[in-house]
């Protein structure tokens, strides 16, 4: 029997910082928070081979079997760990080669409901802001969730911040879903989607 995966991590308890010297040139790059079993991922590859991939898993063991899945593609890595704590650190050396950061997908983020729990979210004031400071003008920040709650709480941080720019959208990004998405849909859930980036 494998070894049990944790579902749920608190990245509050997760110090390791990484550094990334960058890929060596300027493809534009897409970023997965959360890349679970690397699907969507894997499939956008398939659509943009002339871009680089990011993908951030917070559970090692997962994480391992994302690397195992990319080893092949060498304009594809996989870091695990706290995404938010090494966030500028793995982006940035990318930045200082030219390449833009063309989206990061936040898909379907633990919600944590609790209010205790809420400074354990991903996409919070301190992460905003700090982002909001080096991120490129253009990055886009994509957000989708089943969880309406979640989405409304998030969407009322990102108006108050410095990439406040939102526009709501209704169909899965690229034309490609993700396993969790795909059984909520087919569960007659719906999905809650919006993007967001520094105003024009």
């Amino acid at each position: 029997m494998g070894k049990r995966v944790r579902p749920h991590v608190n990245p509050l308890s997760i110090i390791e910082i990484f550094h990334f010297d960058g890929f060596g040139n300027d493809k534009p790059i897409f970023v997965d928070v959360g890349a679970f079993k690397g699907e969507f991922m894997e499939a956008l590859a398939e659509q943009h081979p002339d871009h680089n991939f990011i993908l951030f898993e917070i559970r090692r063991p997962i994480a391992e079997d994302l690397r195992k899945k990319f080893k092949v593609r060498d304009n594809c890595v996989v870091f695990h760990g706290d995404a938010g704590l090494n966030f500028r650190n793995i982006l940035e050396p990318c930045i200082k080669e030219g390449a833009l950061i063309k989206d990061i997908f936040i898909n379907f983020p633990d919600p944590w409901f609790k209010d205790r729990h809420k400074k354990r979210r991903f996409v919070n004031e301190k992460f905003l802001q700090e982002t909001s400071e080096w991120i490129q003008d253009e990055t886009r920040l994509i957000f989708q969730t089943d969880q309406k709650p979640l989405f409304d709480e998030t969407r009322e941080v990102i108006a108050v911040s410095p990439v406040s720019q939102i526009k709501l959208f209704y169909e899965s990004p690229y034309g490609l879903q993700t396993d969790w998405e795909s059984a909520k849909i087919e569960e007659g859930n719906k999905i809650y989607r919006m993007e967001f980036q520094k105003p024009n």
